[in-house]
């Protein structure tokens, strides 16, 4: 294959990649544009429609040999239930994670998305023990076997060359998903600016107590909305399984921060810009994917989008608070009551070895590690009033740094200095992480983290290999070796000691002072003398420091660390031990790292060995509804349920309402 040809299947390759890109984008662009807040369920939508697609044209059996009014009924069908679907998805969600916050917090739809993210996500789990290819008895920790469905389909398009390219066939299904996003571009592009609905949702879009005034109703506009960007989704989902034949493979949060990307370098309320900028995204990953590697792309998609939003923030003023509903409420106090309950929490700790055995005194010493990192989060959170959904990489790189230093020096090295390299290396990740998201606040700062965690992630894998680092030295104190499991568990008891004591002395410090003004107000706290890219990068320094230290604490005691340690699922399940305890409280933080720690460790084994044993062995509804199978549902709605309880008890205001009949209009 010659140079020009190489170079034309690429481009047909990157147009076509590209173009699926932008009917994302554009769904995400008309979503954001109305409330500002990143949908981070979106991704798993689209992808559980792909399945929606692929399963259905599995049920109709279509495929060449259909004949041609089939073909076109059956892929018609289709489209429409895979539309009709995420269309419905997509305004439940404005309704389950928007409206309830709306006018009350600025986090909390981002973090109950999160929620409803896992729960799509075991969605896809569930889906897939209902295919036929599924084997009775598979479990996700097998290796090879697939966690999501990965049924294939047969080519519904003519697979002739419409037109060669220096040798490269352009096929019908190259033309048809360029034809659609162009469609679709200039389609909402002139809903948006010609019709009623389309100038009711960018006057809501624009000024959302102006478009009220003028009798307009904010809350059927956003919803409208949010049905029009998933039917989108829908549309483009039906593209994607129709042209690579299979479901989309990727899942969580992170899955469509490429569209994002898309929709903010074309301009967010601009489809005919998120058309642009999807197909420069496809272009240049399928050259990237070519001459580089894949994981050098996502470094670099990941890379585009944290400068995108770094540019776009420098011209955002930076007024109002970072305080949150979820954060609102934070005391530099303990009342007796608080005090007396620490003392008794800690008598019980100090007896707890003697009427555990190994594997009790084991999950105790785990759930004492998440209380360190639930510690960490909790200065940044709760004192600093900042949101990192990339935590879980500083624990993860803590760990990798001590299970190297294990390596190097042959398991001889003071668990102090492993300590300390572990907490330094996090802690330079937290220094920049502070430097990049200075001037970000809200979801931007979020969703920089979220990027950046992922691009630490991939690298980490990259360099230390998927298998994760094993044989790790126990720890070492004065050349004696914590060799048994009480002697971590005292390790681990001493060091949420400490780090107790030392964050309930810095939230009546000095520093924790200026982090709790910050929060309320930066404006006013720098007029007053406070250093904003001092108290913030140390926010961050020391937050991801403390998780560094949970992640090096880990390694040594259960000798191994590897990628699952770096994941999104252990950031987000920190963050809910926080918000379950109340951000910004010491004894709470505690609390909810206990309680979320002791369900995850003990209850779901427990309660799913007890009820497998009334469960039908071998079958679909076995499987696929086993309690450990369901963990993503549970920690799902745990997470959206604390969200939604913690915010709704904010004294914020609750949002504008009007009159239906006076909206009817509209």
């Amino acid at each position: 294959m010659d140079t020009p040809e190489i170079l034309a299947r690429l481009l047909t390759i990157g147009l076509t990649g590209g173009a699926l890109i932008a009917l994302n984008a554009i769904a995400i662009s008309v979503i954001y544009s109305t409330v500002r807040t990143l949908n981070l369920a979106h991704g798993d939508l689209f992808a559980l429609a792909t399945v929606v697609t692929t399963s259905l044209i599995k049920v109709l059996a279509l495929g060449p040999e259909s004949g041609p009014l089939e073909l076109a009924g059956g892929l018609a069908l289709t489209l429409v239930v895979s539309v009709a679907l995420a269309a419905g998805a997509s305004g439940l969600i404005e309704r389950a994670a928007f409206r309830p916050f709306r006018g009350r917090s600025r986090l909390a739809p981002l973090v109950a998305t999160l929620g409803i993210s896992f729960m799509l996500y075991q969605g896809g789990i569930v889906w897939r023990y209902l295919l036929p290819n599924w084997i009775p008895g598979e479990h996700r920790s097998v290796p090879g076997i697939p966690e999501f469905p990965r049924d294939s389909i047969p080519e519904v398009y003519s697979t002739a060359p419409l037109l060669t390219l220096f040798g490269a066939p352009i096929l019908v299904k190259d033309a048809l998903v360029l034809t659609a996003a162009v469609g679709v571009a200039a389609g909402v592009t002139w809903l948006l600016g010609r019709t009623r609905l389309g100038r009711a949702i960018r006057a809501c879009a624009e000024n959302a107590e102006a478009a009220l005034i003028l009798g307009i109703d904010p809350t059927r506009q956003i919803n409208r909305a949010f049905v029009l960007g998933g039917a989108l989704a829908g549309l483009a989902a039906f593209l994607h399984a129709t042209y690579y034949t299979a479901p989309y493979s990727a899942y969580g949060a992170a899955s469509g921060l490429i569209a994002f990307s898309a929709a903010l370098l074309g301009g967010i309320g601009n489809p005919l810009g998120a058309l642009a900028a999807g197909l420069i995204i496809g272009v240049a990953r399928a050259f990237s994917d070519y001459y580089l590697s894949t994981a050098v792309t996502s470094v670099l998609v990941q890379a585009l989008l944290i400068g995108l939003i770094v540019l776009r923030a420098a011209n955002v003023p930076a007024d109002g608070s970072d305080r949150d509903a979820l954060t609102a409420s934070v005391s530099t106090q303990l009342s007796p009551r608080v005090r007396r309950g620490l003392w008794l929490a800690l008598g019980l700790a100090l007896v707890a070895p003697w009427g555990l055995g190994y594997a009790g005194t084991v999950g105790l010493t785990s759930i004492l590690i998440f209380m360190v990192m639930a510690l960490g989060l909790n200065v940044l959170l709760g004192m600093a009033g900042l949101l990192d959904l990339g935590y879980a990489v500083c624990f993860g790189l803590g760990g990798y740094i001590a299970a190297t230093l294990s390596d190097v020096s042959g398991g001889r090295m003071e668990f102090a200095v492993v300590a300390l390299a572990a907490a330094l290396g996090a802690g330079l990740f937290g220094a920049l992480n502070g430097w990049l998201t200075l001037r970000l606040r809200g979801d931007y700062l979020a969703i920089v983290t979220l990027a950046l965690g992922q691009i630490a992630r991939g690298l980490i894998v990259l360099l230390a290999g998927p298998d994760g680092l094993a044989a790790v030295a126990a720890p070492r104190l004065a050349t004696l070796s914590l060799s048994t499991p009480t002697a971590r568990y005292w390790l681990a008891l001493a060091l949420v000691a400490a780090l107790v004591i030392a964050s309930l002395r810095l939230l009546r410090s000095r520093v924790g002072r200026a982090w709790l003004a910050l929060a309320e107000d930066p404006l006013a706290a720098e007029a007053s003398g406070i250093d904003l890219t001092r108290f913030k990068t140390l926010a961050f320094v020391l937050s991801t420091a403390i998780a560094g230290l949970a992640g090096a604490l880990y390694a040594s005691t259960f000798t191994t660390i590897d990628p699952e340690s770096l994941d999104f699922r252990v950031s987000t399940m920190v963050l809910a031990m926080v918000v379950l305890g109340g951000a910004g409280s010491v004894p709470g933080a505690l609390v909810g790292a206990g309680l979320i720690a002791l369900y995850d460790r003990a209850v779901i084994p427990w309660l799913g060995e007890t009820l497998s044993r009334f469960q039908p062995g071998g079958g679909a509804f076995g499987s696929a509804f086993d309690v450990r199978g369901m963990s993503y549902l549970m920690f799902g709605l745990l997470l959206y349920v604390t969200v939604w309880i913690r915010a709704r008890r904010s004294a914020g205001p609750n949002p504008p309402q009007i009159n239906r009949e006076d909206a009817k209009k509209c």
